[in-house]
């Protein structure tokens, strides 16, 4: 079968790494961390910073660095200062990507362009 081939090569390389890549989903599977990786899109930031960012408790903020340190997305350099890695900008990068190339979005995108396009042609019928 032609789409059960195709998708050999993805299907081996997913379940090569299985447990790797779920435990990054589940780190970046939740919006502060999200957050947490834009907001070092920007730079290094402090660890007081994030948590004022953040507006949690210095114990959830310390927690959800855990969780993204664990996986390599960011790292702590010197004095609580905390920066993205390669591997977390690469995965943001990733799920935007996705995002944005999606067919589903695509489609709305299109859609909107096209009522968009309607709109203005029945509004040039009428003189201002």
């Amino acid at each position: 079968m032609i789409t059960q081939n195709v998708h050999e090569h993805l299907i081996e390389s997913i379940m090569t790494s299985f447990s790797e890549i779920v435990d990054i989903l589940k780190a970046i599977g939740n919006e502060k961390r999200i957050y947490i990786l834009v907001l070092l899109l920007k730079g290094p930031q402090s660890y007081s910073k994030i948590v004022n960012e953040l507006e949690l408790k210095k114990t959830a903020v310390s927690n959800h660095l855990t969780q993204l340190k664990e996986v390599n997305l960011i790292r702590r350099e010197g004095n609580g200062v905390y920066e993205i890695t390669g591997d977390g900008l690469q995965f943001i990068r990733a799920i935007e990507y996705a995002f944005q190339k999606s067919p589903t979005r695509q489609a709305d995108k299109f859609d909107l362009l096209q009522r968009r396009g309607i709109s203005e042609s029945f509004l040039e019928r009428f003189p201002k």
